[in-house]
């Protein structure tokens, strides 16, 4: 037995306040300050998994899939949008889709052998930031650092396309672009120049 609160506090009805969205850099995030989506079990065995689904255009996160290794008792997730990163912590990418915080209760990381996160990316943004299909990646930040995510274009619809992702713990996400490093500058090698020929040593022994 379970209980979902869907998606629940939108933000004000102001569509224009996202501009503070995506602190990393990116137009076009989608209005999603404050939107929400949690679930709740009364139990989960050891071996089962348990999934939150979410349909909700404001959160990126399509579904959060979790493996349980050991008996949970009222476990429960919550996935959250940010409005953007905390400011504590650094950009996820210089480009940035949505921050994303996932929480838990009664469940430890250990708990889980692996928690799966789809998500979606409208095209739109892809097309306006100039960000390739197979150049968006789900990050986590972890260690005072973020991390990549293995991540993989699963499908596209008409507006979006869905990725597939997995992390072993909970902590603060970011959906963006693969940072592209300029390659290393090559230093310029200056051909070898001779000695100025000195014609005074030519000059030696003639009378």
């Amino acid at each position: 037995k379970a209980s979902t609160t869907p998606s629940s506090s939108s933000p004000s009805s102001s569509s224009g306040s996202s501009g503070g969205g995506g602190g990393g850099g990116g137009a076009g995030i989608p209005s999603n300050v404050g939107a929400m989506a949690a679930r709740q079990w009364d139990t989960l065995a050891a071996g089962s998994s348990a999934s939150l689904t979410i349909n909700n255009e404001k959160i990126a996160v399509t579904s959060v899939i979790i493996e349980v290794k050991n008996t949970l008792s009222s476990p429960s997730i919550t996935v959250e949008t940010l409005p953007s990163k905390p400011a504590s912590i650094p950009d996820a990418s210089q480009i940035v889709y949505q921050y994303i915080q996932l929480t838990k209760a009664n469940i430890a990381d250990l708990d889980a052998n692996k928690i799966t996160i789809n998500f979606k990316v409208q095209k739109s943004w892809l097309t306006s930031n100039i960000v390739a299909e197979n150049d968006v990646v789900l990050f986590r930040y972890n260690d005072n650092k973020w991390n990549s995510l293995p991540t993989t274009k699963m499908s596209s619809d008409t507006n979006n396309i869905f990725y597939q992702s997995a992390t072993l713990g909970f902590s603060n996400f970011a959906i963006g672009a693969k940072d592209v490093s300029p390659p290393a500058e090559t230093p310029a090698i200056l051909p070898e120049q001779s000695a100025p020929h000195d014609s005074a040593e030519n000059s030696i022994g003639v009378s």
